[in-house]
């Protein structure tokens, strides 16, 4: 049967009821229009912060000007119409659209209304946060620290934690940057609550985005519309959409490039083809790890260029990857040269793992190259052999599908078995395997859960139907073309299977979740998704008009196991989880200092030192750490200094015993006490079950000139 008889060949298993264009043609504009716009006005703000002139209007007006021009370029166009009636239109493509937009919204109010302000630097959002407010009054990525504290003493460092010393009286912001700038543009638009509310806005897009790919990928958009109200109410998406993380810019580029690749190449838009490149490759500017989501399109776009046998659609495809490396390559060069130039040391910490996913993508690219030349000398022998693997798509696609559900399968039951993965110490996890009465081993990574973490957080019935929905996604992708399954397989399935396999974090949960946000979590669901439409396909066969019941039940497996172990949490407010002030307290700080002030953090105090980079970045006073104790003599005489250049130099600390131990003879006064009652409780082993109320105290005292 054809499409516009009402069938979808091969969407999903058995052909399902027709869903010919499973995007209203406003959803997709709405998606080309986000893709511009974050790459354009964070990409090019980003630029300008490289540069060290970093200004909000020019970045505003510059990146709309790019933004309508890309916009152009890729607006989609009305397909023709099916003979699917008006009403089932609306009920199957109109609806599930618009209670997605639903569900966006609501999740961008309600994750703002519990936004972290998490302005010490114990962990990433600190630095982010920190980084971003830098840019926004200072428009640069360099940190000036000699001018500020001249000093014989090698006790007192200008360069606080998340930064490095790079030379020549400057530092560096740790990480890539494209987050910090778009950070850095909505607290120029709206301040700090702007700020820290624009985080619940990229998640609430990320999951726009996330439908718009998975609608590519599945012609049952109810399905996909509950994919995405899962993921809407997992507490991983929570957390990442309530703090200043990278995750969610990574989640709207990687799926809105991923989705408009696919539709790019179905309908031969160069145009939208130059987009999605630039989508993908801005999330090189996001995180230092997103390479991995890259590697495997070279290999990808030269396999299907050689498997097509007309030489009129093979320089239609041409076009369309040149186009999308054209968009590619000037912003994955903007966010290189970002990370080597602007966080040259952190790029040269992790120069290792970097290393091999340049290496991996040296490879994608020669495999690429020797399709390209086989399939140019060898048209026509490989042309047979790609029409007798077509004619035996469907046996061969059922045995890999099998062995890919068997494998998924291995790693989430049988790994735990046979591995115990080990690595450094990290003392954070001995700590909270004795209270939780663990086995006492703090080298454990638990990377051999990374599949039971999902259980912890969508229920292990949404992992099962992962499982299948991996086997239903390759054995389709082996019957038939489908740009969307094999995209979301390799791209978003390498990077899920990347850190399934090596998670590369500390695991407490649920900082440990963070990992999957932007792709293992969507993919997660969508392939459990897949399963379900398959399922659904197979009944509506033998039990003609009994389909809909398997989707409502699908609806519901996908959406309430998540919900139900959200809910006990479900207001929680992101923090620093180690006892350090917040934001309420930083500016607590700030008025109490005053805007003349030179400012201290006692040593051997964390609580104080992780703050010294939002000190200097809201307050905008000299700020530094003390590295070891000084004589009450050498701190007077550094006060002194100060009150030369009319500074009044305070010592901060996060108990006054602290204040008194650094700065003997002074009176330590009680600056601020924040209470954090949502904080969530810090495990292993297990999702965060509780809140673990915080109480932070800031004390501070004037150091009187000697």
């Amino acid at each position: 049967m054809s499409d516009a008889a009402g069938v979808v060949p091969g969407a999903g298993g058995p052909d399902l009821p027709a869903v010919p264009e499973p995007l209203p043609i406003w959803f997709e504009c709405g998606l080309v229009v986000l893709a511009a716009l974050v790459v354009s006005v964070g990409g090019f703000g980003l630029l300008l912060a490289v540069l060290g002139d970093y200004r909000l209007r020019l970045a505003l007006v510059v990146g709309s000007a790019v933004t309508a021009g890309l916009s152009w370029l890729a607006w989609p166009r009305s397909v023709p119409r099916s003979s699917v009636s008006r009403r089932r239109r609306v009920w199957s493509v109109t609806l599930p659209a618009v209670v997605v937009v639903a569900v966006a919204v609501l999740s961008g109010v309600w994750n703002a209304a519990h936004a972290g302000q998490h302005a010490s630097i114990g962990r990433d959002p600190g630095i982010y946060a920190t980084t971003a407010k830098w840019i926004a009054t200072r428009g640069s990525l360099q940190i000036p620290t000699s001018p500020e504290w001249a000093t014989p003493s090698d006790a007192v460092s200008p360069v606080f934690p998340g930064a490095y010393a790079v030379g020549s009286g400057t530092s560096q912001f740790q990480f890539d940057h494209l987050t910090a700038t778009l950070l850095a543009e909505a607290d120029g638009l709206g301040g700090d609550r702007y700020l820290f509310r624009m985080p619940a806005i990229l998640g609430a897009l990320g999951l726009c985005a996330v439908y718009g790919a998975g609608c590519r990928l599945l012609r049952r958009p109810w399905l996909v519309a509950a994919a995405v109200t899962g993921l809407a109410v997992s507490m991983p998406q929570l957390n990442v959409s309530r703090d200043t993380f990278s995750e969610t810019s990574v989640q709207i580029l990687l799926w809105c490039g991923l989705g408009l690749l696919a539709v790019a190449y179905e309908r031969r838009r160069p145009g939208m083809a130059l987009l999605s490149g630039a989508a993908l490759a801005g999330t090189v500017m996001s995180r230092i790890d997103a390479p991995i989501y890259l590697i495997p399109i070279p290999f990808l776009a030269a396999l299907a260029w050689a498997a097509d046998p007309s030489p009129a659609r093979r320089r239609q495809r041409f076009g369309v990857y040149g186009a999308a490396l054209a968009g590619a390559v000037p912003v994955a060069l903007l966010g290189t040269y970002d990370i080597q130039h602007r966080a040259g040391y952190y790029y040269s910490d992790l120069h290792s793992q970097v290393h091999q996913l340049q290496e991996g993508f040296g490879v994608s690219i020669g495999a690429a190259s020797v399709v390209l030349a086989l399939g140019w000398a060898l048209r026509r022998p490989l042309g047979r052999l790609a029409g007798a693997l077509r004619r035996r798509g469907r046996p061969i696609g059922w045995f890999l599908g099998a062995l890919g559900s068997a494998g998924v399968v291995a790693a989430w039951v049988g790994r735990p078995m046979v591995s115990t993965v080990r690595s450094t110490p990290i003392p954070l996890i001995g700590a909270l395997q004795d209270l939780q009465g663990l086995a006492h081993d703090p080298r454990r990574t638990y990377a051999e859960h990374t599949l039971w973490w999902f259980t912890w957080y969508l229920g292990p019935e949404v992992v099962g139907l992962f499982c299948l929905g991996a086997g239903v996604l390759v054995a389709r992708s082996c019957r038939r073309s489908d740009p969307a399954a094999v995209l979301v397989l390799a791209c978003a399935g390498a990077g899920t299977a990347l850190y399934l396999w090596k998670p590369s974090i500390s695991p407490d949960q649920i900082w440990a979740m963070r990992r999957f946000a932007p792709a293992g979590l969507p993919t997660a669901l969508l392939l459990a998704a897949a399963a379900l439409s398959a399922v659904a396909s197979v009944v509506a066969r033998v039990w003609r008009g009994l389909d809909p019941v398997v989707v409502l039940v699908g609806v519901a497996a996908l959406t309430v196991p998540p919900a139900m172990i959200t809910w006990p949490v479900r207001n929680f407010v992101p923090g620093p989880g180690d006892g350090s002030v917040n934001l309420t307290g930083v500016e607590a700080a700030c008025r109490a200092t005053g805007p003349d002030a030179a400012i201290l953090a006692a040593y051997d105090d964390a609580d104080a030192q992780e703050i010294v980079g939002a000190l200097r970045a809201w307050c905008q006073v000299p700020a530094a750490t003390l590295n070891h104790a000084l004589s009450p003599a050498e701190l007077r005489g550094l006060a002194e200094t100060w009150a030369g250049q009319h500074r009044t130099l305070w010592v901060l600390a996060g108990s006054a015993a602290a204040v008194s131990s650094t700065a003997p003879g002074t009176t330590p006064q009680l600056i601020v006490t924040v209470r954090q009652p949502h904080e969530l409780q810090l495990v292993v082993e297990k999702a965060p079950p509780r809140y673990s109320p915080m109480v932070a105290s800031l004390y501070g005292a004037v150091v009187a000139p000697g």
